[in-house]
């Protein structure tokens, strides 16, 4: 039996990222954990017919609920069917991006 294409698109990107597809995991009472085991990252995939604002700031907020710890990047890759895989697009709102950039570039 094949894949559905998210859990094939979910996949690929574990493998990109060196990472692990987890699956679907809602065992300990949560929402979800991320779609990639990862460490230090929650990654969250989605492949959507039709991409919006609405839909992507709605799975970067997905990928930052479902951290396993706090200090964990949250990203969304979202891409749309039929494209190409290096074409989908990495989301992290705003103020997770500044974390980031504060933590890269020595800022506090």
């Amino acid at each position: 039996m094949t894949d559905k294409a998210w859990k094939a698109f979910e996949r690929r990107i574990a493998k990109y990222l060196g990472g692990k597809r987890r699956g679907a995991y809602t065992s300990d009472g949560r929402t979800g954990k991320s779609d990639v085991i990862l460490s230090g990252w929650s990654v969250e995939c989605k492949l959507l017919s039709r991409p919006t604002y609405g839909k992507m700031v709605a799975a970067a907020k997905q990928a930052e609920r479902n951290r396993e710890n706090d200090d964990d990047y949250a990203i969304a890759v979202v891409k749309r069917k039929g494209q190409y895989d290096r074409d989908a697009i990495v989301i992290m709102r705003f103020e997770e991006f500044l974390r980031l950039y504060n933590e890269v570039s020595g800022e506090r």
